[in-house]
């Protein structure tokens, strides 16, 4: 295959609304390549007939909303099950040219998914029902009710077995926000709480703290500008004191400085090892599980007081902000853009 000359390329990255366009091109527009040509749009914004987009591009120092014809590559940014625009996408541009295709991922589905072969790193997870949720509090005394297509910890529920025979509730803090006399009443103020939302239940970890604080691990995987997954870099969340979500977090620091306050380097850095090959290992599953065309995923880890590792969640949209306070983190940015370069690059009309 002749390789192309470097002329120049469009790369559109699709967003859930007009609002967000700005906030999300000028991050990547710091990162571009000088032959890459940059616009933001949104599913809403797409003319299917005349094969075009409006889309917020900036030129001569200026923001400018101009039609734009169908790009070579789309980076979908938009948090949604829904198929159709991107199908459409494809069908106008080629399948292999646009990836993140589905980035809000069913939890269950992704537990199973990885249940194979990342068995050892996979807490205790089932659908939500009045008796399982009976049942495992009585197995693991906590537990973590979460939605299936939740995002940032929101709505989800930890429950607490007392040794007193009460049973805590509690949301984001550990102290509760209701507490049952009994399961009975456990189980209808779950059931309350939950509606008819898709739940999971999982099993609780009693995890390790830095300074009375708990914290997450998250790895950062993407493709690189050859293609081939990557681990870009792993950071940590630490929560406030109280707190079990870290997605309300005090703090973020690079995994490494938390795992080298609490162990020997040498040691911190097998863990640090051991998540990278983890992570690698869930990105290669959950696409070729899914069927899916993707780019990124970020995998969020738990320490417990027993020093194993576990996964908590596959995130299919992962939040860049967490990154922007760390100098010398361009990778973020950058490896998406490299990753459409690349197929752009390999497609087989070039």
């Amino acid at each position: 295959m002749k390789k192309k000359s470097r002329t120049v390329r469009t790369f559109g990255i699709m967003v859930a609304n007009p609002r967000q366009r700005k906030y999300v091109l000028r991050k990547y527009l710091a990162r571009k390549a000088a032959h890459m040509r940059l616009f933001c749009f949104t599913p809403s914004e797409i003319d299917w007939k005349r094969k075009s987009i409006l889309g917020l591009h900036h030129s001569n120092w200026k923001w400018v909303q101009q039609r734009f014809p169908f790009p070579e590559v789309v980076y979908n940014r938009c948090y949604t099950t829904k198929k159709t625009t991107i199908e459409r996408l494809e069908a106008a541009i080629g399948s292999s040219k646009c990836f993140n295709q589905q980035n809000r991922f069913d939890k269950y589905e992704i537990y199973k998914l990885l249940s194979q072969p990342l068995a050892p790193y996979l807490p205790e997870t089932v659908p939500y029902d009045r008796e399982t949720a009976a049942q495992l509090l009585e197995t693991h005394k906590v537990l973590y009710v979460k939605p299936c297509y939740g995002y940032q910890g929101k709505g989800v529920y930890r429950v607490e077995a007392k040794e007193s025979g009460e049973i805590h509730i509690s949301q984001h803090y550990f102290s509760p926000q209701f507490i049952a006399a009994d399961v009975p009443q456990y189980q209808t103020k779950l059931d309350k709480l939950l509606g008819s939302a898709l739940y999971l239940i999982q099993q609780g970890v009693d995890l390790q703290q830095w300074n009375e604080q708990v914290f997450d691990i998250r790895a950062l995987v993407q493709k690189d500008e050859s293609g081939v997954w990557s681990v870009t870099n792993v950071v940590s969340r630490i929560a406030h004191k109280g707190c079990f979500n870290t997605s309300i977090c005090a703090k973020i620091c690079m995994s490494d400085e938390v795992l080298r306050h609490l162990y020997p380097h040498e040691k911190a850095d097998v863990f640090l090892q051991t998540i990278r090959d983890i992570s690698l290992k869930a990105a290669e599953t959950v696409e070729s599980g899914t069927g899916l065309h993707l780019g990124e995923l970020s995998v969020d880890f738990a320490l417990d007081n027993d020093e194993r590792l576990w996964i908590i969640e596959v995130n299919g949209k992962p939040q860049k902000e967490i990154y922007d306070e760390f100098r010398g983190q361009d990778a973020v940015y950058k490896r998406p853009l490299q990753y459409a370069d690349y197929l752009y690059t390999h497609s087989p009309l070039h």
